[in-house]
């Protein structure tokens, strides 16, 4: 085996997008410039043209990624998609594109697991694009990102689901297993492979976990949440990829097309949209549905908090304690779960990205919401722009990009790494996909040598008690 040392000392880029912003703009009054508002702070807008987009292209979905304390978001487009650095959320940077693995399309779904993205869209052809995104603090801007592989074993999907416990992406909505669950394993990024399927019916979207909630029978097993369009939720063990089963089918006489999506924290509930009921008028107002799945072989529909405005529902996700819905005209909406038991939510804050419409439909306004940043920086993707926000408390807490002093030194030799280290303890060893490889334990003063034979080709990284880091390639 042969190593690469990388480099991974943080470089601070000054360059911003056109039309940056120079302050933060607050939600004061009930606006943040043109913008309805109650606290969310207005950080940054970008265009879809800003952003390498295309016209008559569009912007879709988005997902975040953090490295070293730097935040970074993948917008989605038509075309492509677009590497942002939000790590100064009111001056975002461009940092590097993606284009499309074929022809563009309305449809572009996003997710990372460790340094790695995911890309995949409704475009014939596209198969899964298995993006590096490690070198790309360190690059200069635009500089394009590494691509691991392109994955073919479909064709188009409509969204693709990450679980980063266990080192598997699923394929929804493709053209292969009844647009079912298509499993691979990206535990190799190189060489992504298929690992089995669930083809009972069309999955539109879902989420992946180790379940960790409260029915004993499945804890530490694999489950996957299925919202299925006209077909309602299946709960689905994959823990088996080779012998998926269908645990539990939830249907209910007010769902239309059960679009999207995530579980409390905990796995007790199901936060859901429904994407239809609202232009069938079978919603007069935005409906939040809630399913009580602390059995999952028997899950109870609780019922759903109802919104203020009849506008169409998309993306949501929880996160401490909260609901972080994007509601395309509307904007996204951040609900404060107050007891699931009773489908009990409260709307505690909102950012309308379409000023100008609150009405039904899909045609404008917000697709989808990142609300997991450390720095509590919001992002949100919409069919012509980008946004970033925040809580009004945060107004102030703007952090600077920090340089972490490297105090270990690589020496890749045949089959081995030599560390040296100005300080004892201990460094840990993760791969690419952030999972625990090894403990290595370093002397006070010089060189300290470990043993990497037999470890699967990949990068791995190294990180030490007091937060120096390096990577090496393992050929």
């Amino acid at each position: 085996m042969r190593f690469r040392l990388f480099s991974l000392a943080l470089m601070l880029v000054t360059l911003g997008l056109s039309g940056s912003t120079v302050a933060q703009t607050p939600c004061e009054d009930g606006v943040a410039g043109q913008y309805p508002c109650e606290g969310l702070d207005l950080m940054c807008v970008r265009s879809f043209e800003e952003l390498g987009g295309v016209p008559p292209g569009n912007g879709n979905d988005c997902w975040g990624w953090t490295h070293d304390g730097r935040e970074f978001v993948l917008y989605g487009r038509s075309d492509g998609t677009s590497i942002i650095e939000v790590t100064d959320p009111v001056n975002p940077v461009m940092v590097a594109d993606v284009p499309t693995a074929s022809i563009p399309s309305l449809w572009r779904d996003i997710k990372v697991i460790g340094d790695v993205a995911f890309i995949v869209s409704e475009a014939q052809e596209h198969g899964m694009q298995v993006i590096d995104l490690s070198g790309i603090p360190d690059a200069e801007p635009m500089t394009p990102p590494l691509t691991f592989a392109h994955y073919t074993g479909f064709g188009r999907a409509h969204n693709v689901v990450a679980n980063p416990e266990t080192g598997y992406v699923y394929g929804v909505g493709t053209d292969t297993f009844s647009g079912g669950l298509h499993i691979v394993d990206v535990s190799n990024p190189s060489s992504p492979t298929l690992a089995g399927s669930w083809e009972a019916l069309y999955v539109h979207d879902a989420q992946a976990v180790v379940y960790a909630g409260p029915d004993e029978d499945y804890v530490g097993r694999e489950m996957v949440f299925a919202l299925c369009g006209f077909a309602g939720v299946r709960i689905v063990d994959v823990e088996d990829k080779t012998d998926c089963f269908t645990v539990a089918n939830v249907s209910d006489s007010a769902w239309v097309y059960t679009h999207q999506g995530w579980l409390s924290e905990d796995h007790r509930f199901l936060f859901m949209n429904d994407e239809i009921d609202e232009s069938t008028g079978v919603a007069p107002l935005t409906r939040t549905w809630v399913m009580d799945v602390q059995d999952l072989d028997n899950p109870i529909v609780v019922g759903y908090h109802e919104g203020a405005l009849p506008v169409t529902d998309h993306n949501l996700y929880t996160h401490e304690g909260k609901v972080y819905a994007a509601n395309y005209f509307a904007g996204i909406q951040v609900l404060d779960i107050v007891d699931p038991a009773t489908a009990t939510l409260e709307m505690t804050a909102f950012f309308d990205t379409n000023p100008f419409s609150d009405q039904v439909g899909t045609g404008g306004g917000a697709w989808s919401v990142y609300p997991y940043f450390e720095s509590g920086n919001i992002a949100i993707s919409t069919q012509s722009h980008f946004f970033m926000v925040r809580p009004s408390g945060l107004i102030d807490a703007v952090a600077e990009p920090t340089v972490p002093e490297p105090q270990v030194v690589l020496h890749p030799e045949e089959g081995q790494v030599r560390l040296r280290s100005t300080r004892a303890g201990v460094a840990r060893v993760y791969d690419v996909m952030g999972r625990h490889q090894a403990d290595w334990p370093m002397q006070a003063e010089g060189w300290s040598t470990f043993r990497t034979e037999g470890w699967p080709s990949g990068t791995y990284v190294i990180k030490t008690d007091w937060g120096a880091s390096e990577a090496f390639l393992v050929r």
